[in-house]
């Protein structure tokens, strides 16, 4: 060790320099984990039906139409997670012009 008194820096992960980046990262997380508690219900949820559908003396499968109703709502929430919700300049620039004109409609504002 030599005579330097400077304090030794911790290690920080990446995502703490950009404060930007940790609230995307949080988002995507807890987006991820929307989904598999979602998938989970509908799960329960079709096993349940299916039981009753047993139960009540398994004629017409009519389990069938709630599983592809819920099972489109389940499948466009995955797909959701893959989806880039990071807006292009161009789609920036639209709106901070809408804003702009609409301002400049409603006159000054205060």
């Amino acid at each position: 060790m030599s005579g330097d008194n400077s304090p030794i820096e911790p290690y920080r992960p990446p995502f703490e320099s950009d404060p930007a980046i940790r609230r995307l990262a949080i988002r995507r997380i807890a987006a991820r984990r929307a989904f598999v508690v979602h998938a989970s219900v509908y799960a329960t949820v079709m096993i349940f039906l299916i039981v009753v559908w047993v139960a009540s003396g398994a004629g017409y499968f009519w389990p069938i139409w709630p599983m592809m109703g819920w099972g489109l709502g389940l499948a466009l929430h995955g797909m959701s997670l893959t989806w880039n919700s990071k807006p292009s300049e161009k789609e920036i620039a639209q709106e901070a012009d809408k804003i702009r004109r609409r301002r400049l409609s409603d006159g000054p504002q205060d």
